[in-house]
């Protein structure tokens, strides 16, 4: 991997490039092996996935016939010198494959009884009528020899003792004629244990084990349940070795399993991606596995690694072909066209890596070694499976499977990554908003489809992901193809934007509907998928929680503008604000100039000293609504008042002529005057300005309200 990643790029860097120009490249014929191979994935899998689904099948069937097995002498050709001395020795001396019987009494002094050194004869009797074992040497053997060497070699004394007594005698003849060590191969100190040593010509590790179960039953049936038996030996450590194999595979394939769908599901965090992952790796190993089962390959040391090599290769192969094919499909979601992109650049080298391989393996089927030859070519079997694993039912699996995720989708749809398209997705990370996002749900909408009604009530918000909604004041006695032209158009929502945020958090009524003025898709996100994120990752949610705030704070500071925008009426004193007086001084104005009739615009200003407004505001506050409530009740109803600034009041005298208007406003400021003494003794200070509409200069009310504000302002200067 360094050498790849390190060596390689630097010598290909320095290498100069081919100054040739470029060539027409003709398909060749691997070019045509991967089209015909792209077109077996799209149009033929009818065909191919019933047959390898009766190979898949078949080679299941034929695990069954694995026969576990380890014969180091059968891994060698009879001619071989190693098998021709492994025969020699056991029909001409005793065996080459030793098997110890262990006999462990009940306490010391056990084999010191004549009745139980009789077992051990009685035993050996049995074993010896086993096959394959040619010889066996015990504690009771020896034990007749010394009693016959004791006996001046008379034949008549060639048994064992019958009398506690003798038997003492003849173990301290043992140690005196055959020594210390000889009793301890055979026997422990306190006489409590003892072992039986059987010479074999066996190999397999099948008979080994076959031995040991006969000897084990014979025993528990024919001997006292206070003995223990244990047969033990360097053949049967590896006859217990070789079986362990089974096991010891069928845990490290599932582990691996575990892996490798780990590691899918990491690359594309998506689980089905994982579990499809799993079968193109299975594929080569059941193949291998059933062939070996069915063809009577053994199921040994060397060929157990065929499995772990097979799918360290397989492995490789499927990341190169899943990584390229999620890059292809992500760019337009089509998966056929992913499909025949992927296999066309990465068919090429899994081809090439295949058949390295398997030239390289095939090197082995020339040895004399059996388990080699075989390994070669198990492994040539098992590449070409992983071969036709990654190009043929991979692809065909990817098709029938939905890949497509909620996160593609919504990606796709905004152009960009959801956390930089969508406001309410800023600050979190990439992982975190795909928790959010496929906890969440696509909805797609028609052009005039209700997304929801005023009123309606719903824990859901919505994010729209593409299209556009309108929010419109409905009534739902209404068709809703007369929204446009019959409701009010509150806003426009468009992408990125977020709707129905206050039935999230309250599930309260809808305050407004909302319908799809284009074909829409948006993200459906409710309270459950909130409080699931919560418990299972609290900064994220965190962070979604504290977006929505600053989301509904953002729409708050909206709505309160376009309240402020749109109202005509001011909130201290009642009266119109400056937008609702300009609005009937524009009406007024043209009405005057059509028609030749005369209007006065006065202006009133109200002066506080610094006192009152720094030391008692509501003391301002109550003049201002003073000042308003008496001119209201002062002037006609024809007449118009309007506080258009914060202290300045305007007042609009229609119908009247120059000096009947100037009359009616001066009594005004007498009043205004008499009933600010009556309620405070504080300096305030009132500044008026009349100006009459002049037709030859005003052209409209813009230019009376100019004029009036610069003698306004020239006034109070003054």
């Amino acid at each position: 991997l360094i050498v790849l990643l390190t060596l390689l790029p630097a010598a290909m860097a320095i290498m100069p490039l081919s100054k040739n120009k470029k060539r027409i490249k003709k398909a060749g014929f691997l070019d045509r092996l991967l089209a015909w191979i792209v077109r077996l994935d799209l149009h033929h899998q009818r065909i191919t996935l019933p047959i390898l689904g009766i190979i898949t099948l078949t080679c299941l069937m034929g695990i069954f016939q694995i026969r576990v097995e380890t014969n180091p002498v059968g891994y060698f050709k009879e001619d071989i010198p190693v098998s021709q001395h492994f025969h020699d020795i056991y029909q001409d001396l005793s065996g080459s494959f030793p098997i110890n019987v262990s006999m462990q009494g009940d306490g010391e002094g056990y084999f010191e009884d004549p009745q139980h050194i009789a077992d051990i004869a009685k035993l050996q009797k049995f074993i010896d009528t086993l096959p394959g074992v040619d010889k066996t040497i015990s504690f009771a053997d020896y034990m007749q020899l010394v009693n016959y060497a004791s006996n001046r070699y008379e034949p008549v004394y060639y048994t064992l003792p019958t009398e506690g007594f003798e038997i003492r005698m003849l173990i301290n003849n043992y140690r005196i004629m055959l020594g210390e060590d000889m009793l301890e191969r055979f026997m422990k100190p306190d006489f409590s244990h003892t072992n039986i040593l059987l010479l074999t010509h066996i190999s397999s590790s099948q008979v080994f084990l076959q031995t040991r179960t006969r000897i084990l039953d014979y025993a528990k049936k024919n001997f006292s349940k206070d003995i223990v038996w244990d047969v033990t030996g360097f053949g049967m450590v590896i006859s217990e070795s070789s079986h362990q194999l089974t096991s010891g595979q069928v845990k490290s394939l599932a582990i691996t399993m575990v892996l490798v769908f780990g590691i899918m599901f990491l690359l594309f965090l998506s689980s089905k991606v994982g579990f499809i992952a799993i079968v193109p790796n299975l594929f080569p190993i059941i193949i291998n596995f059933g062939i070996m089962g069915w063809f009577g390959v053994e199921l040994s040391m060397v060929t157990s690694l065929i499995a772990s090599v097979a799918i360290g290769l397989a492995v490789d192969d499927t990341i190169h072909y899943l990584v390229r094919y999620n890059r292809e499909f992500r760019k337009d979601l089509d998966e056929k066209r992913a499909l025949r992109e992927t296999i066309m650049h990465m068919g090429r080298p899994i081809i090439a890596t295949t058949l390295s391989i398997s030239i390289g393996f095939s090197i082995l089927t020339l040895s004399g070694f059996k388990p080699t030859a075989i390994f070669g070519i198990m492994m040539m079997i098992t590449m070409f499976s992983a071969l036709i694993a990654d190009l043929i039912l991979l692809p065909s699996l990817m098709l029938h499977f939905e890949l497509v995720t909620l996160w593609d989708l919504v990606r796709l749809k905004l152009g960009m990554e959801p956390e930089k398209g969508i406001p309410l997705f800023k600050g979190l990370s990439r992982t975190q908003v795909h928790y959010i996002v496929m906890a969440g749900s696509l909805k797609k909408f028609e052009a005039g489809q209700v997304v929801f009604y005023q009123g309606d009530q719903s824990d859901i918000m919505y994010v729209v992901i593409s299209g556009e909604l309108n929010v419109v004041g409905y009534n739902r006695d209404k068709s809703p193809a007369q929204t446009h032209d019959i409701q009010k158009l509150i806003t426009k929502v468009h992408i990125g934007d977020m709707v129905g945020e206050m039935g999230l958090l309250r599930n309260a009524p809808r305050s407004a509907t909302v319908m799809a003025s284009k074909e829409s898709e948006l993200l459906q996100i409710n309270w459950k998928m909130i409080q699931r994120l919560q418990w299972l990752y609290p900064p994220t949610a965190q962070k979604f929680l504290f977006n929505l705030m600053i989301r509904l704070c953002d729409s708050l500071e909206d709505v309160t503008d376009c309240f402020s925008s749109e109202s005509l009426v001011d909130d201290l004193t009642g009266l119109y604000n400056k937008k609702g007086f300009m609005k009937i001084l524009t009406v007024e104005t043209s009405r005057a100039l059509r028609y030749g009739e005369d209007i006065t615009l006065c202006l009133m200003n109200v002066d506080f000293k610094d006192q009152i407004v720094t030391s008692d505001y509501m003391a301002m506050v109550e003049v201002l609504k003073l000042l308003g409530r008496t001119l209201a009740r002062e002037i006609r109803r024809c007449d118009t008042l309007c506080r258009i600034e914060a202290q300045t009041f305007a007042l609009l005298i229609t119908q009247a002529k120059d000096e009947k208007a100037r009359t009616v406003w001066g009594r005004l400021e007498q009043l205004l005057k008499e009933r600010l003494a009556e309620i405070t003794d504080t300096a305030i200070t009132l500044s008026f300005t009349t100006v009459n509409l002049l037709h030859d200069r005003d052209k409209n009310s813009a230019d009376l309200m100019n004029r009036a504000m610069k003698e306004f302002m020239q006034a109070r200067d003054e």
